[in-house]
């Protein structure tokens, strides 16, 4: 029988294409310092607001991060007084949560609601859960649409207004046990005005939200620029002949000294410390007369780059509320905010009634995930050909080496079905020499001698220009690069956030360029030219149908077998939150198809769901589980990373009775593993019949490597032949 005629019955075995359905998987270790990270795979966090709740139900507050840079959340619940990350909750609140969340129990049942933004000022979602899960329902207030609305000055409702870069402060102002509001005014002075609930006075319980503005001035005072107050109901003065428009306010009241009323604490966009006011008054009329600059203490102000925000919550569990500091900020101004370290923990060593907050840390719950402060970018290659891909991390900044990015290496330390890391490298090849920020790696075959070579993209901090580069690797089997670093293309004469895939598209032997720009755009460069001399030509700016749009910016590709079928499927990620993936998508240039949603499902019983995981996703595919069905490590904006596992896949079964190939697919290997259980003859074919390694002589009994370096992209037959005419043939996939 011909090698020809084996490979023509085996490939046409049909094949379908299926939904994908995935789950996050917190149970990869990840290992630092010698330390094991709580929940490394929680995605980062960057401007945090922090509210407590019982989300689980068992009678205990859990921990709900809403990250304001993404609108996404993050649930931590407490177990036995610590911290699990529980994703699993992260989509039992309300859709299209935007800007800012406060959870706070207005009407006294035990369950706290959600105070958020709306376009037209609160919106307001009350918790009717009852034992099954959390469940909401949309406050109406006197039957109007909008949630919530106050009388003001005249017996027309109006809305309570107020800027989507501001946070009120919700709580009982009067202490007359409902919930008043304080916001800064939408427009004109920076000035606070007071809602007054009367909910109590008119129904003597406080199960409504009867809201009615009693003074655009409480405390008689109006903030000018950052610490600089005017008291006494005086007016600031003009700049350039014109009052000073207010810029973004975060607002917090508590009573600090026991005496019956609130001082307030402000935080303003453009300012970098958080300003105490002190309440001379009392809770029927606040009068605020100074002003102390270094809150909450002297030794340690919270003194951010921009805009911090401050939260009053029991975060560690002692019944006594904490304070927590973090930048409201929906994006990093002027690349200035250290979000690998922007939520800062002052425990309160005393009481409620007169606390006395001390610093504990800058980086809480950020220290226990893998967090690369925004824009992490994975990508996963065997260094050490142990047989697991390790993983590699770029980002955009690295504090820690200086205004620089740099790529982390965390080392595999398990197996090939059950992985863990261990950061190893925290300067990669010394990258944070490069004078490059907002670093993107990837490994490729740039000079097509069958190895993986280390190729990134970067930001020169001397040309502002962005640039993918490469670095050849000198081994046939593991990762040992050149020092050089080589450019191969300019993507842009600045930041617009360019993802770039190297991969194959017109099936000619050499890498192309696809480009996801900032705009939504993809752009497909074809290679003309050779790795001395590179160059790529404008080929299609539109590819695969992805033009300019706002509901699709910061567009980012990987492209690898995610169905197994054989056929490689494009993976898309932007900052819409979620993943799409478009099947066989090469056997469809002329005629795209439509995206299909990668679908989230914590548990079997659960219906599968489009989960939001945070902004400028760049998926990266990476056989980590040595499954048919490979995972997909996502990057966020937010700097983490998060694991997702196929449902449908299943890890790859030990036969000792036959041949085995790990793993398959191989995704950016030089080498498979054979097991083969007695010695056999056997040769390589590929889709087209033609036999492309030959005289292979498999060891019974043993792991044979078998090296892949000179195959492209691909399906392949492995055929054996026992010696006495019995062929069989074994299906692999080669996927760099």
């Amino acid at each position: 029988m011909s090698h020809k005629y084996l490979i023509c019955l085996c490939f046409l075995l049909p094949s379908a294409v299926f939904g994908q359905v995935y789950r996050p998987d917190q149970t990869v270790a990840v290992m630092k310092d010698q330390q094991l990270l709580d929940f490394p795979w929680a995605g980062g966090i960057n401007s945090g607001q922090f509210s407590t709740m019982d989300v689980d139900q068992d009678g205990q507050e859990d921990l709900i991060v809403f990250e304001r840079t993404s609108g996404k959340i993050n649930v931590f619940i407490n177990e036995n007084g610590q911290y699990r990350y529980a994703t699993e909750y992260n989509d039992r609140f309300p859709e299209g949560l935007r800007n800012w969340m406060l959870l706070r129990d207005f009407n006294g049942d035990g369950r706290k609601d959600i105070f958020a933004s709306d376009p037209l000022g609160i919106r307001v979602y009350v918790n009717i859960s009852d034992g099954t899960g959390l469940k909401w329902r949309l406050y109406h207030d006197r039957g109007a649409q909008s949630p919530l609305l106050t009388i003001g000055f005249s017996q027309n409702p109006l809305n309570l207004q107020m800027n989507a870069s501001d946070i009120p402060s919700i709580a009982d102002i009067d202490g007359d046990g409902d919930l008043d509001i304080l916001n800064f005014r939408f427009s004109g002075t920076s000035s606070v005005e007071y809602h007054k609930n009367l909910s109590m006075e008119r129904t003597g319980a406080i199960d409504s939200m009867q809201f009615e503005r009693q003074t655009q001035r409480w405390g008689s005072f109006e903030q000018c620029l950052c610490e600089d107050i005017a008291f006494n109901n005086e007016d600031c003065p003009p700049i350039s002949g014109r009052v000073k428009h207010q810029g973004g306010k975060a607002l917090l009241t508590m009573d600090l000294d026991n005496d019956g009323d609130h001082e307030a604490i402000l935080g303003e966009e453009g300012c970098t410390g958080l300003y105490l006011l002190n309440n001379s008054g009392d809770a029927d009329d606040a009068v605020m007369t100074s002003v102390n600059l270094n809150f909450p203490n002297s030794t340690n102000p919270a003194v951010l780059f921009t805009f911090p925000a401050a939260y009053l919550e029991d975060v560690d569990f002692d019944g006594v509320k904490d304070l927590l500091v973090a930048p409201n900020v929906p994006a990093n101004i002027s690349n200035g905010v250290n979000f690998e370290s922007s939520v800062w923990y002052y425990k309160n060593i005393a009481t409620d009634e007169n606390p006395d907050f001390q610093l504990v840390q800058r980086n809480f719950l950020q220290d226990q995930m893998l967090d690369f402060g925004e824009n992490a970018v994975p990508a996963f290659f065997d260094y050490d050909d142990d047989g697991d891909p390790d993983m590699f991390v770029g980002s955009f900044l690295d504090i820690s080496s200086g205004f620089h990015s740099t790529i982390k290496q965390y080392t595999n330390t398990g197996t090939s079905e059950a992985p863990s890391f261990e950061l190893t490298d925290e300067n990669f090849m010394q990258l944070s020499l490069g004078n490059f920020i907002n670093l993107k790696p990837a490994f490729a075959d740039i000079d097509n001698n069958g190895t993986q070579d280390l190729v990134f993209s970067a930001t020169s901090l001397n040309s502002g220009g962005t640039s993918i580069f490469y670095m050849l690797n000198q081994s046939n089997s593991r990762l040992e690069l050149q020092t050089d670093v080589r450019f191969l293309f300019t993507l842009g004469p600045s930041l617009s956030g360019e993802n770039f895939r190297l991969t194959d598209i017109n099936m000619d032997g050499n890498l192309d360029i696809l480009i996801g720009r900032g705009t939504g755009k993809v752009e497909y460069y074809r290679s003309r030219g050779t790795l001395e001399a590179p160059d790529f030509v404008l080929e299609d700016d539109t590819f695969y149908g992805f033009d300019a749009s706002v509901f699709t910016t910061n567009t980012s590709i990987d492209i690898a077998d995610i169905d197994g079928d054989g056929n490689m499927d494009m993976i898309t990620g932007d900052d819409n939150g979620s993943l799409n993936y478009y099947s066989d998508f090469l056997s469809h240039l002329d005629d795209p198809r439509e995206a299909q949603p990668l679908l989230i499902q914590h548990t079997d019983e659960q219906e599968p769901f489009v989960m939001n995981l945070g902004t400028k996703l760049v998926p990266r595919v990476a056989d980590i589980y040595s499954e048919d069905k490979p995972a997909i490590v996502v990057g966020t904006a937010q700097g983490g990373l998060t694991v997702l596992r196929n449902t449908g896949a299943v890890v790859r079964p030990v036969d000792l009775e036959s041949v085995r190939i790990y793993p398959n697919p191989a995704i950016s290997r030089d080498r498979v593993t054979v097991f083969s259980p007695t010695t056999l003859n056997a040769f390589v074919v590929s889709l087209n019949g033609q036999v492309v390694v030959d005289g292979l002589v498999l060891r019974g009994e043993t792991e044979n490597r078998l090296s892949i370096k000179g195959l492209a992209n691909g399906m392949y037959l492995l055929v054996t032949n026992s010696g006495d005419g019995e062929f069989r043939s074994y299906r692999f996939i080669v996927d760099r």
